[in-house]
């Protein structure tokens, strides 16, 4: 049975999905005292839609993100990224197609190179993924930046000069500017006051939802998965 259970919230779209999970397991370490930490999990999440998924510690949600971003195996099943194969146990996300799925950080601040002003990590990002400079670079950095609320003058700052809501929705502009299909959120207004999780939050709902992309959105914010498109429950697999 899928460790993925329960879907509150709206219905699901239709078509291809940007995101396909199907059946992935995780586990860690290996030979007799290799112990599985994410049960199988399948999810859809189609163009536009905001999946939370939720849990109890130690169920393995930010394992599911980890997969999904590319950055540990799984040890069974599969994952699709608009229609095509992107990882599983033999195979990781190929380079050529990186930017299809791009992460929004729980600490954003880190995440960027401190010397750089956001503009040139935004420009970075873009050269790297998809080969876009000068003119239209800059097209996408005010496009990703109007969906992330980010104000335009920011981008000529350095992370040390941004609060952290705006650090968050810099993170933000520069994930969507290189127009991925999918988004993973793993805890990202965790680090933030109320009332600024909520702005920047809502801007990352919106942009998702203008952009016509997928989240996959990992949270302990009851308030929060109540405001994406549907939730799913991942159930910590068996003790051994």
């Amino acid at each position: 049975m899928s460790a993925a259970v329960g879907g509150a919230g709206r219905s699901a779209g239709s078509g291809v999905p940007m995101l396909e999970i199907r059946e992935v397991t995780a586990m860690h370490g290996r030979g007799r005292r290799a112990r599985r930490v994410l049960a199988p999990t399948s999810l859809r999440i189609h163009a536009g839609e905001s999946v939370a998924v939720v849990g109890r510690s130690g169920a393995g949600k930010s394992t599911l993100a980890d997969i999904v971003l590319g950055l540990r195996p799984a040890a069974d099943g599969g994952v699709a990224v608009s229609g095509e194969p992107w990882c599983g146990p033999s195979h990781r996300p190929e380079r050529r197609r990186r930017r299809l799925v791009q992460g929004v950080p729980q600490d954003p601040a880190a995440s960027f190179a401190p010397r750089s002003t956001v503009r040139r990590s935004i420009e970075q990002a873009l050269r790297r993924l998809t080969g876009a400079a000068g003119g239209d670079a800059e097209a996408m950095i005010r496009r990703a930046a109007e969906l992330a609320h980010l104000d335009l003058g920011l981008l000529d700052r350095r992370p040390a000069e941004l609060s952290g809501g705006q650090a968050q929705r810099a993170a933000i502009a520069r994930a969507l500017a290189v127009e991925p299909a999918v988004l993973v959120a793993d805890e990202p207004t965790s680090a933030l006051d109320p009332e600024t999780a909520l702005s920047v939050s809502t801007a990352l709902l919106a942009g998702v939802e203008a952009a016509r992309i997928g989240m996959l959105l990992v949270t302990h914010d009851p308030e929060l998965a109540a405001r994406c498109s549907r939730t799913t429950t991942i159930v910590a697999p068996p003790a051994p």
